[in-house]
């Protein structure tokens, strides 16, 4: 069975579809980018995927367990949600922000053991963070934020890597650092990873599969079909170029910033 499977999924908001009928599957050491305007529901398609939306009608499967069921697969899922400002008073350092990625294997009375405390360092020093596991945490940079948060959902080892819109709202030297420790995390583990992402182009060498969404349609397919102008204007409008360069594909907006 594949890794993730919406079956005929559809999903609303009061009498407002915001996902309908939308099939699709992650297999294992999949790439798959989950893109499309604000507003046309990926979000929405995360919360459902974890299981706190409950979908109208369809099924939703992660690692062989319906999501309207309490089972082990949750504890599986590293996940990574929208960023959020954090007070910088938040009194943590990086290291305890990561140890707490621990919590749901451990359960409710065992602690952090040798084991988890030696895979949080680890798992900083991967992310680029080594030195910096006793600053505060809300005192890091958002990009280091972000890294820090990758990181607390790779303990434990999970199956299925979910990242939402990880790079949003931090420098542009920040975003490059944080794609390229996704880039460098997915090639080592070859985990599945759902990142929902405006920007595309620094992944498309890695992505497998794409799940366009746009205001009532969607589009589901590889890179090859869905990397279209024909397809992207669909969702987005006239306004969007593919260009080649070198031999590599970039999805532009009209103002040429990517999509």
């Amino acid at each position: 069975m594949a890794e993730i499977i919406f079956n005929e999924v559809t999903v609303s908001y009061g009498d407002s579809p915001v996902l309908k009928d939308l099939t699709f599957v992650v297999e294992k050491e999949e790439f798959v980018i989950i893109m499309g305007p604000n507003g046309t529901g990926k979000t929405t398609l995360v919360k459902t995927l974890l299981g706190v939306k409950k979908p109208d009608k369809g099924l939703v499967y992660v690692l062989g367990c319906p999501v309207q069921k309490v089972c082990p697969h949750r504890k599986k899922i590293g996940y990574v949600p929208q960023f959020q400002s954090i007070d910088p008073d938040f009194p943590a350092t990086l290291y305890d922000v990561v140890l707490t990625g621990s919590y749901a294997n451990l359960g409710y009375v065992k602690l952090p053991g040798k084991e988890e405390k030696e895979e949080a360092l680890r798992l900083i020093e991967e992310v680029g963070l080594k030195g910096m596991e006793n600053h505060p945490f809300g005192r890091l940079s958002g990009g280091q934020q972000r890294r820090g948060l990758i990181a607390r959902a790779l303990m434990g080892s999970p199956r299925i890597l979910v990242l939402d819109e990880p790079t949003a709202g931090v420098d542009l030297a920040s975003q490059n650092q944080v794609r390229s420790t996704i880039q460098e995390i997915y090639k080592r583990t070859r985990i599945p990873v759902l990142l929902v992402t405006h920007d595309i182009n620094p992944f498309l060498s890695l992505v497998t599969k794409i799940v366009l969404l746009g205001y009532g349609k969607h589009f589901v397919g590889g890179k090859e079909d869905i990397i279209r102008e024909e397809i992207l204007r669909e969702v987005y409008g006239e306004y969007v170029r593919v260009i080649e360069v070198a031999g590599r594909k970039y999805v532009m907006t009209r103002d040429y910033h990517y999509a």
